[in-house]
């Protein structure tokens, strides 16, 4: 037996692995089962702008987007709500209000479906953020703190330099019932828990069950489906 492999004490044998801790699971350590209920859905989406849009779930993997088929990873948040990450982006799929609200090349676009009766759009914010202060958890030892301190400013600050705050900009969207979907550029401090190169956080937050659903994203990495729950003291 490889005694570098086995911990032994005076009760036995004991089998080291990183599993004590979870620090081998990463930041997507507690994200939800991928969900599969879009698959086969097809929407024609309408903005105020002007622009119209056409989103199809071509199946469980693919989704079409403006003609362009893409890879994409769905969360699902709430009742007929979901969290649905592809080509370096997102979108929230919102049933109940018939409503989709995507970011197209930096830009948040708050759709409706076309002819779906009692369709609203999600609507900006604004200060409705302000004087929120919150961790997000994401996994063992891998915390997000923010502290939204204006309209489109919020310090924020990765563990385990829980008191290393940057301030950051953001851009919120009121989905609805106590949703909200906060998209936040960040400069990422070495020797923390996110990826390293982390620029940019998007989360869907149900400030009822204190969840977070979204993604992370920087250079040299794919995109990564998280889930997070919250913290209020810390």
């Amino acid at each position: 037996m490889n005694r570098n492999t086995y911990v032994w004490d005076d009760k036995g044998v004991y089998v080291k692995n990183l599993c004590n801790d979870g620090s081998k699971y990463g930041i997507t350590q507690y994200r939800y089962p991928l969900n599969y209920e879009l698959a086969g859905e097809k929407f024609e989406l309408a903005c105020e702008c002007g622009k119209e849009f056409t989103l199809e779930f071509l199946c469980e993997k693919n989704l079409r987007f403006e003609g362009k088929v893409y890879p994409y990873e769905a969360l699902k948040a709430g009742p007929k709500l979901y969290f649905v990450l592809f080509n370096y982006t997102w979108a929230v799929v919102d049933l109940n209000a018939k409503a989709v609200t995507v970011n197209i090349d930096g830009d948040i676009c708050c759709t409706t479906i076309k002819g779906a009766e009692g369709a609203a759009a999600h609507t900006f914010a604004g200060d409705e953020m302000v004087g929120t202060k919150l961790g997000w958890i994401f996994g063992y030892g891998r915390m997000l703190t923010q502290d939204f301190i204006g309209e489109d400013r919020v310090k924020a600050a990765w563990s385990p330099k829980d008191e290393k705050f940057a301030e950051n900009a953001y851009r919120a969207v009121k989905i609805g019932g106590p949703y909200y979907l906060v998209d936040m550029k960040t400069d990422t401090l070495s020797k923390v828990c996110a990826p390293f190169f982390t620029d940019h956080v998007v989360l869907l937050q149900d400030y009822d069950r204190c969840m977070a659903f979204g993604a992370i994203y920087g250079k040299g990495f794919e995109p990564m489906a998280v889930t997070a729950y919250a913290r209020f003291s810390y």
